[in-house]
């Protein structure tokens, strides 16, 4: 029995040893991962950044992303905006900021000009002014149909010639005016109308409203007169003046009653105030009053562009042939006969003058007849 037993012990101590050999030999388990210490300083390689062209868009159930807290100094970052919604949205003119935050912001003509016109008329001026030598456009109010039929009756007779065109330029009318317009115009079919409210205030919305008539309807015409519906127009002077001493190749040119070192008037009682913030300078640039003024058609693209970017100057000819002629580099001709006041209405002083300011309706009448006197002899 003994030897037996120490058999037994025998046996289980060579099973131990040969167990114990057996895991002596087995390789280490492996250790668990323990994440490095995080670094304030630590910087992603650009490589490892993933970059996608597509726009970024705005997403209906957002994705969770784990991200870390920003310190309370630090403002949270503005959400790029989508390409996709940026390319779709009309180009427009960067506001302009005030140089005293106190101040209003000034407003750039872009950003209330409305383009456009209800009532084009493009029959007005056919084969886009390629046989015509004069575009007359007279601005006028809704309400002055007295005014446009004095014209009509007198010295807006040229317009039956085959190289005149005239017209008259409103704004948008009023809706108790829309009706009798809409009316006067179904008669005569002459009058252009613009999309801008029609105002005092808005003169120069609607000389851009007229120049972009005859970019889009009358470009090949070579000369534009701009004028007002109490004016009256010498049109054979004005055709003599405009194919004489040289001027039938001038180019980007106005001509007109030009004014010089015009200081703006900064009481709010005159007619003509113009703000600091319309226009901040001392001094206007020389323009051509607006009564009346003639260009070149090569004139009327440049300050079309020119304008949406410029302060809005409500005083039109001092922004379209003073501030957009200068920074262009068109010139401005002074031209005696272009009076553009009121003058003593001798048959002589109207056969001279090109252009007569402050003629009431019944006084177009009077001048028609001394235009057309043929006893009066003049020196």
């Amino acid at each position: 029995m003994g030897a037996v037993r120490r058999s037994t012990v025998a046996a289980l101590a060579a099973l131990a040893a040969l167990l114990l050999l057996l895991l002596a030999r087995l390789p280490p388990p492996a250790r668990p991962h323990s994440p490095p210490p995080a670094s304030a300083n630590r910087q992603v390689p650009l490589s490892a950044v993933h970059t996608s062209p597509t726009p970024i868009t705005n997403r209906t159930t957002p994705a969770r992303i784990t991200t870390t807290r920003r310190p309370s100094s630090s403002p949270p970052q503005p959400k790029p905006p989508s390409i996709a919604a940026a390319a779709s949205q009309p180009s427009k003119p960067a506001p302009l900021a005030p140089a005293d935050p106190s101040q209003p912001r000034p407003i750039l003509t872009g950003e209330v000009y409305v383009a456009g016109h209800e009532r084009p008329h493009p029959e007005l001026c056919p084969a886009l002014g390629a046989k015509l030598r004069l575009v007359i456009l007279i601005t006028s109010a809704p309400s002055h149909r007295a005014a446009r039929d004095a014209i009509r009756l007198t010295w807006g007779h040229y317009a039956a010639r085959s190289d005149v065109a005239l017209a008259f330029v409103l704004g948008a009318p009023p809706a108790a005016l829309r009706p009798a317009v809409e009316a006067e115009d179904a008669l005569y079919n002459d009058m252009i109308v613009g999309r801008s409210i029609d105002s005092y205030s808005n003169m120069t919305l609607k000389t851009l409203s007229m120049l972009e008539w005859i970019d889009t309807y009358c470009p090949r015409a070579p000369r534009l007169l701009k004028t007002d519906d109490d004016m009256f127009i010498n049109v054979p002077r004005l055709l003599d003046f405009a194919t004489t001493h040289g001027r039938t190749n001038a180019s980007l040119t106005i001509w007109g009653k030009v004014i010089k070192k015009s200081l703006p008037k900064r009481t709010t009682r005159s007619k003509y105030y113009v703000s600091p913030v319309q226009f901040p300078g001392r001094v206007f640039p020389d323009f051509a009053t607006g009564p009346a003024y003639l260009m070149t058609a090569d004139a009327v693209r440049p300050l079309l562009a020119a304008a949406p970017r410029e302060r809005y100057l409500r005083l039109e000819d001092v922004f379209v042939t003073g501030v957009l002629a200068s920074k262009l580099g068109i010139a401005r001709r002074h031209v005696t006969e272009f009076y553009n006041k009121k003058l003593a209405l001798h048959p002589c002083a109207v056969q001279r003058a090109i252009s007569i300011h402050m003629v009431r309706y019944h006084e177009q009448f009077d001048l028609w007849r001394k235009l057309l006197d043929g006893k009066t002899k003049c020196t």
